[in-house]
């Protein structure tokens, strides 16, 4: 079990981790990373929230078998905090559901979006790491909750198109905010394939024309089990916790967790 890294430490209290999750293209999934990277996380003993900041409508709450009752709506609304809009989640972690039906973040001012992701930095006493699923990072959402994170997770596929939009997208973002940790996870690879190809891609791109080079996390095989927990509403790594997948996800969870991150106090 890994040591909480945030809270109270020599009277000094930090703010949470907070950790942009995001494709370059959409259908890479994005938000099934996250959900079994928050368990993964918690079952560590790392107090996480994970947020679903998805622009285009979010799956975070029927993964999680959630409701709307309090969501992301709310907030940016006015009529609740985050705070106050968490719901119990699997695996222990809380969860602040996304935006259902016929609503889209676009419909809210900026102004409400920055204002929700300030509050992401109050939630010290409830959380060590929060993980926002920005759907895709090129998304406004994903754009204002960026200025908030400390680290970017970049989710792609092995296809040419998925690593070309996942360069594309850690290009866009930092180069708004190059002192921020940027990661990458290979998802759904296919059997016999070998990620380590996508992530020197990656690596040498960002290397040339960046001058860094993305963390590399680690790869999350194709598992036909994966939808089908999915489709009950059961993260992978609590229904199957024995398989190739889940180990993958749980060694994900523990690299992206010993990545360097300054902390900043809370305010």
């Amino acid at each position: 079990m890994l040591a909480n890294t945030s809270g109270a430490q020599r009277g000094r209290v930090f703010r949470p981790r907070i950790v942009l999750i995001a494709g370059g293209k959409g259908g890479v999934g994005t938000t099934t990373m996250a959900v079994n990277l928050a368990v993964a996380l918690a079952q560590r003993g790392i107090r996480t929230v994970l947020v679903d900041a998805d622009s285009h409508g979010g799956d975070v709450a029927t993964l999680c078998r959630l409701d709307d009752a309090h969501s992301l709506a709310g907030v940016l609304a006015g009529r609740s905090t985050v705070a106050e809009s968490l719901q119990p989640g699997p695996g222990g972690i809380r969860v602040l559901a996304g935006i259902w039906a016929l609503e889209r973040v676009s419909d809210y001012p900026p102004s409400a979006c920055e204002a929700m992701a300030l509050q992401l930095g109050g939630l010290s006493d409830v959380a060590d790491w929060i993980l926002v699923d920005a759907g895709q990072a090129s998304s406004a959402m994903a754009l204002t909750m960026w200025r908030a994170a400390d680290l970017m997770l970049l989710v792609t596929t092995v296809d040419d198109a998925s690593v070309m939009d996942t360069y594309a997208a850690i290009k866009i973002l930092y180069t708004r905010k190059p002192s921020a940790t940027v990661s990458t996870l290979v998802n759904a690879v296919p059997c016999c394939e070998d990620s380590d190809g996508v992530h020197a891609r990656l690596a040498r791109a960002c290397r040339r024309f960046l001058g860094f080079e993305p963390a590399a996390i680690g790869r999350v095989d194709s598992d036909p089990d994966i939808r089908l927990a999915a489709s009950r509403g059961d993260p992978f790594v609590l229904t199957m916790p024995a398989s190739t997948v889940a180990r993958q996800v749980d060694r994900a969870a523990r690299n992206l967790h010993s990545l360097p991150i300054l902390h900043r106090q809370a305010g």
